[in-house]
Protein backbone atom coordinates (compact mmCIF):
# COMPACT_ATOMS: atom_id res chain seq x y z
CA UNK A 1 0.00 0.00 0.00
CA UNK A 2 3.22 2.44 1.37
CA UNK A 3 4.38 1.63 -2.84
CA UNK A 4 1.33 2.67 -4.85
CA UNK A 5 0.67 5.20 -2.32
CA UNK A 6 3.59 6.70 -3.24
CA UNK A 7 3.00 6.12 -7.11
CA UNK A 8 -0.28 7.67 -6.70
CA UNK A 9 1.47 11.05 -4.72
CA UNK A 10 3.74 10.91 -7.50
CA UNK A 11 1.65 11.02 -10.57
CA UNK A 12 -0.87 13.83 -8.79
CA UNK A 13 2.31 15.93 -8.88
CA UNK A 14 3.12 15.01 -12.28
CA UNK A 15 -0.26 15.99 -13.27
CA UNK A 16 -0.57 18.73 -11.38
CA UNK A 17 2.86 20.41 -12.52
CA UNK A 18 1.68 19.79 -15.88
CA UNK A 19 -1.17 21.47 -15.40
CA UNK A 20 0.88 24.47 -14.01
CA UNK A 21 2.99 24.16 -16.92
CA UNK A 22 0.20 24.53 -19.68
CA UNK A 23 -1.51 27.40 -18.08
CA UNK A 24 1.70 29.51 -17.45
CA UNK A 25 2.20 29.13 -21.33
CA UNK A 26 -1.40 29.79 -21.94
CA UNK A 27 -0.96 32.76 -20.33
CA UNK A 28 2.66 33.66 -21.70
CA UNK A 29 0.92 33.45 -25.35
CA UNK A 30 -1.70 35.40 -24.14
CA UNK A 31 0.48 37.83 -23.37
CA UNK A 32 2.44 37.63 -26.70
CA UNK A 33 -0.64 37.92 -28.38
CA UNK A 34 -1.72 41.15 -27.07
CA UNK A 35 1.60 42.87 -27.07
CA UNK A 36 1.31 41.80 -31.01
CA UNK A 37 -2.00 43.18 -31.15
CA UNK A 38 -1.03 46.08 -29.40
CA UNK A 39 1.80 46.55 -31.56
CA UNK A 40 -0.16 46.02 -34.70
CA UNK A 41 -2.51 48.57 -33.67
CA UNK A 42 -0.23 51.62 -32.58
CA UNK A 43 1.22 50.72 -35.81
CA UNK A 44 -1.61 51.74 -37.72
CA UNK A 45 -2.86 54.10 -35.84
CA UNK A 46 0.52 55.31 -36.46
CA UNK A 47 0.23 55.37 -40.37
CA UNK A 48 -3.63 56.30 -40.22
CA UNK A 49 -2.76 59.86 -38.32
CA UNK A 50 -2.53 62.37 -41.13
CA UNK A 51 1.27 63.79 -42.07
CA UNK A 52 -0.37 67.29 -41.52
CA UNK A 53 -0.92 66.29 -37.89
CA UNK A 54 2.60 65.08 -36.62
CA UNK A 55 4.42 68.22 -36.03
CA UNK A 56 3.05 71.71 -35.44
CA UNK A 57 5.66 74.35 -36.51
CA UNK A 58 4.78 77.36 -35.02
CA UNK A 59 7.98 79.30 -34.88
CA UNK A 60 11.51 79.38 -36.30
CA UNK A 61 14.87 81.18 -36.09
CA UNK A 62 14.55 82.42 -40.07
CA UNK A 63 15.91 85.82 -40.24
CA UNK A 64 14.99 86.82 -43.56
CA UNK A 65 12.93 89.28 -44.34
CA UNK A 66 9.51 89.58 -46.34
CA UNK A 67 8.70 85.87 -45.47
CA UNK A 68 5.79 84.29 -44.17
CA UNK A 69 4.56 85.23 -40.37
CA UNK A 70 6.77 83.04 -37.71
CA UNK A 71 3.83 81.71 -36.50
CA UNK A 72 3.02 79.90 -39.79
CA UNK A 73 7.23 78.69 -40.31
CA UNK A 74 7.69 75.67 -38.06
CA UNK A 75 10.88 74.47 -36.30
CA UNK A 76 12.69 71.52 -37.96
CA UNK A 77 13.56 68.33 -36.15
CA UNK A 78 16.79 67.38 -37.11
CA UNK A 79 18.42 63.92 -36.93
CA UNK A 80 21.93 62.92 -36.46
CA UNK A 81 22.61 64.27 -40.15
CA UNK A 82 20.06 62.77 -42.75
CA UNK A 83 16.55 64.04 -43.76
CA UNK A 84 14.44 65.86 -41.02
CA UNK A 85 12.04 63.58 -38.98
CA UNK A 86 8.72 63.60 -37.81
CA UNK A 87 8.06 65.50 -41.63
CA UNK A 88 4.90 67.85 -41.24
CA UNK A 89 3.25 69.23 -44.71
CA UNK A 90 1.24 66.45 -45.75
CA UNK A 91 3.14 64.91 -48.40
CA UNK A 92 6.63 63.48 -46.78
CA UNK A 93 5.28 60.64 -45.07
CA UNK A 94 3.26 59.16 -48.33
CA UNK A 95 5.13 60.02 -50.54
CA UNK A 96 2.73 61.64 -52.39
CA UNK A 97 3.92 63.67 -56.07
CA UNK A 98 2.22 66.85 -55.37
CA UNK A 99 1.61 69.35 -52.75
CA UNK A 100 -1.11 69.59 -49.90
CA UNK A 101 -2.64 72.25 -49.04
CA UNK A 102 -1.45 72.95 -45.83
CA UNK A 103 1.88 73.15 -47.39
CA UNK A 104 0.77 75.70 -49.54
CA UNK A 105 -1.28 77.99 -47.52
CA UNK A 106 1.53 77.67 -44.43
CA UNK A 107 5.06 77.63 -46.41
CA UNK A 108 4.26 79.61 -49.42
CA UNK A 109 4.25 83.28 -50.22
CA UNK A 110 0.28 84.72 -50.51
CA UNK A 111 -1.24 84.43 -54.13
CA UNK A 112 1.25 81.62 -55.10
CA UNK A 113 -0.43 79.79 -57.77
CA UNK A 114 -0.10 76.38 -57.97
CA UNK A 115 -0.10 74.54 -61.18
CA UNK A 116 0.00 70.14 -60.62
CA UNK A 117 0.62 67.39 -62.63
CA UNK A 118 1.26 68.79 -66.04
CA UNK A 119 2.33 66.03 -68.55
CA UNK A 120 4.94 67.10 -70.56
CA UNK A 121 5.89 64.03 -71.77
CA UNK A 122 4.87 60.00 -72.48
CA UNK A 123 7.45 57.39 -73.55
CA UNK A 124 7.18 53.90 -73.29
CA UNK A 125 3.45 53.87 -71.54
CA UNK A 126 5.53 56.45 -68.67
CA UNK A 127 3.91 59.96 -68.01
CA UNK A 128 6.05 62.70 -67.43
CA UNK A 129 4.95 65.39 -65.38
CA UNK A 130 5.78 68.86 -63.87
CA UNK A 131 4.58 71.01 -60.97
CA UNK A 132 4.57 74.76 -61.23
CA UNK A 133 4.59 76.87 -58.58
CA UNK A 134 4.24 80.46 -59.96
CA UNK A 135 4.48 83.71 -57.82
CA UNK A 136 1.91 86.86 -57.32
CA UNK A 137 0.86 87.88 -60.89
CA UNK A 138 3.08 90.50 -62.93
CA UNK A 139 1.50 91.36 -65.84
CA UNK A 140 4.45 93.79 -66.90
CA UNK A 141 7.41 91.44 -67.00
CA UNK A 142 8.03 87.96 -67.69
CA UNK A 143 9.02 85.86 -64.52
CA UNK A 144 12.31 84.22 -64.49
CA UNK A 145 12.20 80.73 -63.16
CA UNK A 146 13.91 78.00 -61.10
CA UNK A 147 13.96 74.46 -62.38
CA UNK A 148 14.17 71.97 -59.45
CA UNK A 149 15.26 68.31 -60.55
CA UNK A 150 14.75 66.14 -57.25
CA UNK A 151 17.11 63.27 -55.87
CA UNK A 152 17.01 59.70 -54.64
CA UNK A 153 19.80 57.91 -55.92
CA UNK A 154 18.21 58.29 -59.65
CA UNK A 155 15.68 55.13 -58.46
CA UNK A 156 13.51 57.26 -56.42
CA UNK A 157 11.69 60.31 -55.10
CA UNK A 158 9.28 62.50 -56.76
CA UNK A 159 8.99 66.29 -57.75
CA UNK A 160 7.20 67.09 -54.39
CA UNK A 161 9.41 65.32 -52.23
CA UNK A 162 12.48 68.22 -52.13
CA UNK A 163 10.02 70.97 -51.96
CA UNK A 164 9.02 69.38 -48.52
CA UNK A 165 12.83 69.53 -47.92
CA UNK A 166 13.53 72.53 -48.97
CA UNK A 167 10.52 74.78 -47.97
CA UNK A 168 12.81 77.88 -47.48
CA UNK A 169 14.41 78.22 -50.02
CA UNK A 170 11.44 77.38 -52.52
CA UNK A 171 9.81 80.53 -50.32
CA UNK A 172 12.73 82.87 -50.43
CA UNK A 173 12.65 82.30 -54.72
CA UNK A 174 8.92 83.06 -55.03
CA UNK A 175 8.96 86.02 -52.56
CA UNK A 176 11.49 87.57 -55.15
CA UNK A 177 9.25 87.26 -57.90
CA UNK A 178 10.88 83.89 -59.63
CA UNK A 179 8.44 80.90 -60.80
CA UNK A 180 9.85 77.25 -58.74
CA UNK A 181 9.06 74.16 -61.11
CA UNK A 182 9.70 70.76 -60.53
CA UNK A 183 10.37 68.15 -63.33
CA UNK A 184 10.05 64.66 -63.25
CA UNK A 185 12.28 61.98 -65.11
CA UNK A 186 12.26 58.19 -65.54
CA UNK A 187 14.00 56.39 -62.74
CA UNK A 188 16.77 54.05 -63.25
CA UNK A 189 14.05 51.03 -62.28
CA UNK A 190 12.14 52.47 -66.01
CA UNK A 191 15.14 53.46 -68.05
CA UNK A 192 19.16 53.58 -67.88
CA UNK A 193 20.98 56.46 -69.29
CA UNK A 194 20.75 58.63 -71.14
CA UNK A 195 17.11 58.68 -70.66
CA UNK A 196 16.96 61.08 -67.45
CA UNK A 197 18.93 63.76 -69.26
CA UNK A 198 16.78 63.65 -71.74
CA UNK A 199 13.94 63.90 -70.04
CA UNK A 200 15.17 66.73 -68.49
CA UNK A 201 15.72 68.57 -71.53
CA UNK A 202 12.80 67.75 -73.00
CA UNK A 203 10.91 69.02 -69.81
CA UNK A 204 12.37 72.69 -70.99
CA UNK A 205 11.70 72.16 -74.26
CA UNK A 206 8.14 72.02 -73.08
CA UNK A 207 8.31 74.66 -70.95
CA UNK A 208 9.91 76.77 -73.50
CA UNK A 209 6.88 76.02 -75.91
CA UNK A 210 4.24 76.60 -73.50
CA UNK A 211 6.53 80.20 -71.82
CA UNK A 212 3.50 82.20 -72.84
CA UNK A 213 0.88 80.18 -71.26
CA UNK A 214 2.51 80.78 -67.65
CA UNK A 215 4.38 84.00 -68.22
CA UNK A 216 8.16 82.46 -68.03
CA UNK A 217 11.00 84.28 -69.38
CA UNK A 218 12.81 81.40 -70.62
CA UNK A 219 16.37 83.29 -70.99
CA UNK A 220 16.40 84.55 -67.26
CA UNK A 221 16.71 80.30 -65.95
CA UNK A 222 18.17 78.39 -63.40
CA UNK A 223 18.60 75.17 -63.19
CA UNK A 224 18.77 73.25 -59.06
CA UNK A 225 18.87 69.77 -57.23
CA UNK A 226 20.09 67.53 -54.80
CA UNK A 227 22.39 64.33 -54.53
CA UNK A 228 21.21 62.62 -58.17
CA UNK A 229 19.14 65.68 -59.14
CA UNK A 230 22.38 67.87 -58.29
CA UNK A 231 23.79 65.43 -61.26
CA UNK A 232 21.43 65.95 -63.44
CA UNK A 233 21.25 69.60 -62.53
CA UNK A 234 24.99 69.88 -63.33
CA UNK A 235 24.77 67.60 -66.42
CA UNK A 236 22.41 69.60 -67.88
CA UNK A 237 24.20 72.96 -67.33
CA UNK A 238 27.51 71.65 -68.64
CA UNK A 239 26.32 70.26 -71.90
CA UNK A 240 23.32 72.87 -72.23
CA UNK A 241 25.64 74.80 -74.16
CA UNK A 242 27.70 71.86 -75.86
CA UNK A 243 24.23 70.45 -78.06
CA UNK A 244 24.99 66.78 -77.13
CA UNK A 245 22.49 65.41 -79.59
CA UNK A 246 21.77 62.09 -77.45
CA UNK A 247 20.76 64.50 -74.67
CA UNK A 248 17.36 65.33 -75.99
CA UNK A 249 14.34 63.74 -77.79
CA UNK A 250 14.62 66.62 -80.55
CA UNK A 251 18.15 68.33 -80.47
CA UNK A 252 17.10 71.37 -81.89
CA UNK A 253 14.23 72.54 -80.20
CA UNK A 254 14.92 75.55 -78.38
CA UNK A 255 15.20 75.06 -74.36
CA UNK A 256 16.12 78.37 -73.54
CA UNK A 257 18.89 80.17 -71.30
CA UNK A 258 20.33 78.49 -68.50
CA UNK A 259 21.45 81.54 -66.03
CA UNK A 260 23.34 79.41 -63.33
CA UNK A 261 23.19 75.96 -61.71
CA UNK A 262 22.87 75.54 -58.16
CA UNK A 263 24.33 71.91 -57.01
CA UNK A 264 23.49 70.43 -53.82
CA UNK A 265 25.93 67.59 -53.53
CA UNK A 266 25.80 65.62 -56.75
CA UNK A 267 27.90 63.25 -58.78
CA UNK A 268 29.97 64.71 -60.72
CA UNK A 269 32.96 62.00 -61.99
CA UNK A 270 30.86 58.27 -62.07
CA UNK A 271 34.40 56.77 -63.04
CA UNK A 272 36.02 58.35 -59.53
CA UNK A 273 33.05 57.54 -57.21
CA UNK A 274 33.31 54.11 -58.00
CA UNK A 275 36.62 54.55 -56.01
CA UNK A 276 34.82 53.74 -52.82
CA UNK A 277 33.41 50.83 -53.93
CA UNK A 278 36.42 48.92 -54.75
CA UNK A 279 35.68 45.25 -53.69
CA UNK A 280 32.40 45.60 -55.41
CA UNK A 281 32.01 42.88 -58.26
CA UNK A 282 31.97 44.61 -61.29
CA UNK A 283 29.91 41.64 -63.20
CA UNK A 284 27.59 42.77 -59.97
CA UNK A 285 27.13 45.98 -59.50
CA UNK A 286 24.15 47.25 -57.45
CA UNK A 287 25.52 50.65 -57.11
CA UNK A 288 22.80 53.56 -57.41
CA UNK A 289 25.41 54.59 -60.67
CA UNK A 290 25.54 51.16 -62.09
CA UNK A 291 21.66 51.38 -61.88
CA UNK A 292 21.18 54.49 -63.53
CA UNK A 293 23.88 53.50 -66.38
CA UNK A 294 22.32 50.04 -66.64
CA UNK A 295 26.28 48.53 -66.29
CA UNK A 296 28.68 49.26 -63.92
CA UNK A 297 30.79 52.40 -64.60
CA UNK A 298 34.19 50.32 -64.06
CA UNK A 299 33.36 48.23 -66.81
CA UNK A 300 32.06 50.75 -68.96
CA UNK A 301 34.25 53.72 -68.09
CA UNK A 302 33.36 55.58 -71.18
CA UNK A 303 29.50 55.06 -71.03
CA UNK A 304 30.06 56.85 -67.19
CA UNK A 305 32.34 59.67 -68.10
CA UNK A 306 29.59 60.33 -71.04
CA UNK A 307 26.90 60.66 -68.10
CA UNK A 308 29.73 62.78 -65.90
CA UNK A 309 29.38 66.60 -65.57
CA UNK A 310 33.01 67.14 -65.41
CA UNK A 311 33.17 65.67 -68.77
CA UNK A 312 31.05 68.93 -70.31
CA UNK A 313 32.87 71.73 -68.51
CA UNK A 314 34.04 74.66 -70.76
CA UNK A 315 34.46 78.19 -71.02
CA UNK A 316 30.68 78.27 -72.24
CA UNK A 317 29.37 77.01 -68.96
CA UNK A 318 26.97 78.52 -66.96
CA UNK A 319 27.98 79.50 -63.53
CA UNK A 320 27.76 77.07 -60.34
CA UNK A 321 26.96 77.47 -56.86
CA UNK A 322 28.12 74.49 -55.14
CA UNK A 323 26.93 72.99 -51.83
CA UNK A 324 28.56 69.97 -50.11
CA UNK A 325 29.11 68.70 -46.45
CA UNK A 326 31.98 67.49 -45.07
CA UNK A 327 30.60 64.39 -43.37
CA UNK A 328 29.44 63.18 -46.69
CA UNK A 329 30.37 59.61 -47.15
CA UNK A 330 27.52 58.21 -49.90
CA UNK A 331 29.42 61.52 -52.44
CA UNK A 332 32.39 62.40 -51.10
CA UNK A 333 33.32 66.30 -50.91
CA UNK A 334 35.92 65.01 -53.38
CA UNK A 335 33.42 64.62 -55.89
CA UNK A 336 32.00 68.61 -55.77
CA UNK A 337 36.11 69.83 -55.33
CA UNK A 338 36.76 68.48 -58.63
CA UNK A 339 33.60 70.26 -60.23
CA UNK A 340 35.01 73.19 -59.24
CA UNK A 341 38.47 73.12 -59.75
CA UNK A 342 37.46 72.00 -63.53
CA UNK A 343 35.33 75.39 -63.79
CA UNK A 344 37.54 77.62 -62.38
CA UNK A 345 40.21 76.38 -64.82
CA UNK A 346 37.58 77.20 -67.73
CA UNK A 347 37.27 80.88 -66.34
CA UNK A 348 33.86 79.93 -65.31
CA UNK A 349 32.25 81.66 -62.37
CA UNK A 350 31.67 79.34 -59.11
CA UNK A 351 31.28 79.04 -55.53
CA UNK A 352 31.86 75.88 -53.64
CA UNK A 353 30.14 76.13 -50.08
CA UNK A 354 30.93 73.73 -47.66
CA UNK A 355 28.66 72.92 -44.89
CA UNK A 356 30.40 71.58 -41.66
CA UNK A 357 29.18 68.48 -40.18
CA UNK A 358 26.44 67.92 -43.09
CA UNK A 359 26.11 64.62 -43.90
CA UNK A 360 24.54 63.83 -47.39
CA UNK A 361 21.05 64.64 -47.65
CA UNK A 362 21.35 66.66 -43.67
CA UNK A 363 18.56 68.93 -43.32
CA UNK A 364 20.43 71.63 -43.00
CA UNK A 365 21.08 72.77 -46.20
CA UNK A 366 18.31 74.07 -46.43
CA UNK A 367 19.31 76.46 -43.37
CA UNK A 368 18.85 81.02 -44.05
CA UNK A 369 22.75 81.30 -44.16
CA UNK A 370 22.62 78.61 -46.70
CA UNK A 371 19.04 80.21 -48.87
CA UNK A 372 21.38 83.49 -48.19
CA UNK A 373 23.77 82.21 -50.63
CA UNK A 374 21.35 80.58 -53.20
CA UNK A 375 19.72 84.05 -53.12
CA UNK A 376 22.75 86.05 -53.24
CA UNK A 377 23.58 84.00 -56.68
CA UNK A 378 20.24 84.36 -58.02
CA UNK A 379 19.47 87.96 -57.47
CA UNK A 380 23.16 88.84 -59.07
CA UNK A 381 22.43 87.02 -62.13
CA UNK A 382 19.52 88.42 -62.88
CA UNK A 383 20.79 91.92 -62.41
CA UNK A 384 23.26 90.72 -64.47
CA UNK A 385 20.43 89.69 -67.34
CA UNK A 386 18.66 92.62 -67.10
CA UNK A 387 17.65 94.80 -70.39
CA UNK A 388 20.54 97.88 -70.73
Amino acid sequence: MSFVSNVSKSLAATILFGACVASANKCIAQQNTNAESELTESATTAQSIPATSQVERPSTDRTNGGERARSRRGTRQRGSGGERSNRGGGSRGSGATTLDQNYISTKLPAGVRYVSDVAFKEVDGIELKLDLLLPKENHETETPLAVWIHGGAWMRGNKARDLQRFDQLAARILERGVAFVSISYRLSGQASFPAPIVDCNDALAYLYEHCDQYNLDMDRMFVMGTSAGGHLASLLGASHNANVAEFASEPSQPRGKILGIVDFYGPIDLVKLQEKRADDDVENDQSPEAKMLGVSPRKRPDLAAKASPLTYVSADSPPFLIFHGDRDVRVPMAQSQLLSDALTENGVSSKLVVVDGARHGDQKFDDAVYNDHVMTFLNRLLDEAEPK
